[in-house]
C-alpha cells in the first residue's frame, strides 16, 4: 500500500539524517525534531518560539542557514558548521537548507542536519528496493549550462579527471560555478555512491579547521569528545575545499602531510587512520598571484595542481547568457509561480553586453529581482534595478568608483578600486616595468592583474580591451 510506504518512510527518516528544524517567515522555529539521543536538553518544547541564532548563540542573522534561507532565498547543500548550544557545548554539523516559497513569495526555511558526532555518519535508507542517498541533490555536468566553447571544452575536462582519482585545483573568479565543477566531478566518478563533503575554508576560523578536517578525540582539549572530522567522514568520497588561499599556511602544511600520506591523526589521538579521500580544492584568483602573494604554499600547489581545471567568467562566454537566461526564467517559473516567457529585445541586448563583475550568480540574481517586478510574460528594463542603467556603466578609462554606481560586495568592490587605481596610475606611467616598481609588486604579478581586468597601455593611455 502507498500510505504503508509513506508511513514506513516518515518513521524511518532518522536513517539519512539526525534532525530537521523548520522555521517561518521570521525565522520563528515552528518545528524541531532530534532522532539522535542529545545531552544537551534541545527538542522540540524548548525551541519552538525561538530563532535559530537563540539556540545556537555563535550564529548571526548572516551565518545562520535558516536565516540565509528566510532572507535571501539561498539554498545551502553539504555545509560544514560548528554549532554551539547556549548551555556552552560544541557540536559539528553538516547542514542542509532549502527556503519554502508559496506563490512566489518565501514563507520559511527547512534545514536537515546529520551531526558528525554521531557514532555512525549514515548517509542512506533502504526501504524495499529504493536506496536514497545524499548524492541525490548533488550537481551533475548537464546541469552545467551554456554552448560555448569554453562550456565544451570544460565538460569534456571534467568527464576526463572524474575518471582518476588525481587531486584537482579549481579556478575562477566569485560566482563562476566552482563548487558546481567540483559537485560534476564528484557525481560522474566511481565515488558517486559515497560522500560529498564541502567546506568553505574562509568561512570557519583557522583555529578550528584542524578539527573539522582530522577530527579529535575525548579529553584533548576542555570539553573535546571523540568525533570525526571531514576526511574519515567522506572516506571513500570526495572532499571540496573552497577558499584554500584564505587558509593559514601553518594548516596549508597539515592539509599537504595528509594528503601525501594519505593518513589523518585526530587531535589528541596518536594512531594515524587510513584515508581514500579525493581532494578537490578552488581558489577564487589566479594560482600564480596567490602563490606571489604568499597565501599558498608552493608544495601545497605541486601536490594538488597535477590537474588544473579554470571556469570561465561570464564575460569571456557571453554566447552562452541567452541559455542561462532561459534556464533561470524557467527555474524562478517554477519557484514564483509565473509564466514568464522571456525578455525584451532591449533586455536582452543589455544582457549579452553588460560585463557581469559577479559572473553567472549576479546574473542569476537579476533575473530573480527581475521576476519580482515583472508585470507581464516579458521582462522589461523597468523591472531591473536602476544601477544596471547608468549610463557610465562601463567607461572607457575607469575612473575611481562611488557609492552611487558601484553595487556588490566588499570583495568585488575592492577589486573594482584595484582596476580603476591601476588604470590611472598606468595612464602617468612610462612602461610596464616603471608600473610594477611603482605599485611596488612584481612585473609578473602585474601581468596577471592587466590580464584579469582586461586593461591594456600604450602610449601612456589606458584603454578597456574589448
Amino acid at each position: 500500500m502507498l500510505n504503508d510506504v509513506y508511513y514506513n518512510l516518515v518513521t524511518n527518516i532518522g536513517n539519512f539524517f539526525d534532525g530537521i528544524m523548520i522555521v517561518d517567515e521570521n525565522c520563528i522555529v515552528r518545528y524541531n525534531r532530534l532522532f539522535v539521543d542529545n545531552d544537551i536538553n534541545l527538542n522540540e518544547k524548548n525551541s519552538i518560539g525561538k530563532t535559530p541564532m537563540d539556540i545556537w548563540p555563535n550564529l548571526t542573522a548572516e551565518t545562520s542557514t535558516c536565516s540565509r534561507a528566510v532572507k535571501y532565498g539561498e539554498t545551502s547543500t553539504n555545509q560544514t558548521q560548528i554549532l554551539r548550544h547556549a548551555s556552552g557545548r560544541e557540536i559539528s554539523a553538516v547542514d542542509n537548507t532549502f527556503p519554502i516559497v508559496e506563490n512566489g513569495q518565501i514563507i520559511g526555511a527547512i534545514s536537515t542536519t546529520k551531526f558528525i558526532d554521531a557514532l555512525t555518519f549514515r548517509n542512506r535508507i533502504d526501504l524495499s528496493n529504493l536506496t536514497v542517498t545524499h548524492t541525490d541533490d548533488l550537481y551533475m555536468t548537464q546541469d552545467i549550462i551554456g554552448a560555448s566553447e569554453e562550456i565544451k571544452l570544460l565538460k569534456y575536462k571534467i568527464h576526463k579527471v572524474s575518471q582518476t582519482n588525481t587531486s584537482i585545483l579549481i579556478y575562477g573568479e566569485t560566482g563562476t560555478g566552482k563548487e558546481l565543477v567540483a559537485q560534476s566531478i564528484h557525481s560522474s566518478s566511481t565515488r558517486k555512491n559515497n560522500l560529498f563533503i564541502s567546506q568553505n575554508c574562509a568561512a570557519i576560523p583557522n583555529t578550528l579547521l584542524e578539527s573539522i578536517f582530522f577530527g579529535t578525540t575525548k579529553g584533548s582539549y576542555t570539553g573535546a569528545e571523540s568525533k570525526a572530522g571531514i576526511f574519515e567522514l567522506a572516506n571513500g568520497g570526495t572532499v571540496f575545499l573552497d577558499e584554500i588561499n584564505s587558509m593559514d599556511l601553518n594548516m596549508q602544511a597539515k592539509l599537504l602531510k595528509a594528503i601525501e600520506e594519505k593518513k589523518i591523526t585526530r587531535i589528541g589521538g596518536s594512531a594515524p587512520k587510513k584515508i581514500d579521500v579525493r581532494i578537490i580544492a578552488a581558489i577564487n584568483e589566479h594560482p600564480q598571484c596567490c602563490i606571489n602573494e604568499n597565501r599558498i604554499r608552493k608544495d601545497l600547489f605541486y601536490r594538488l595542481s597535477g590537474v588544473q581545471l579554470e571556469v570561465p567568467p561570464l564575460r569571456e562566454r557571453k554566447g552562452d547568457i541567452p541559455y542561462l537566461t532561459t534556464h533561470f526564467i524557467k527555474v524562478y517559473n517554477k519557484e514564483m509561480k509565473k509564466n514568464i516567457k522571456g525578455v525584451s529585445p532591449e533586455v536582452s541586448d543589455f544582457l549579452k553586453s553588460y560585463d557581469w563583475p559577479g559572473n553567472v550568480r549576479e546574473l542569476k540574481n537579476s533575473i530573480e529581482g527581475a521576476f519580482n517586478f515583472a508585470s507581464s510574460s516579458i521582462i522589461e528594463k523597468d523591472d531591473f534595478s536602476r544601477l544596471y542603467w547608468l549610463d557610465d556603466q562601463t567607461p572607457s578609462t575607469p575612473s575611481y568608483p562611488d557609492q552611487y554606481w558601484f553595487n556588490g560586495s566588499l570583495k568585488e568592490g575592492l577589486e573594482t578600486f584595484e582596476k580603476a587605481f591601476i588604470a590611472q596610475r598606468g595612464e602617468q606611467t612610462s612602461s610596464l616595468a616603471k608600473l610594477a616598481d611603482e605599485l611596488k609588486i612584481s612585473r609578473q604579478t602585474l601581468n596577471y592583474k592587466l590580464n584579469k581586468y582586461q586593461l591594456k597601455f600604450g602610449r601612456n593611455k589606458s584603454t578597456k580591451v574589448k
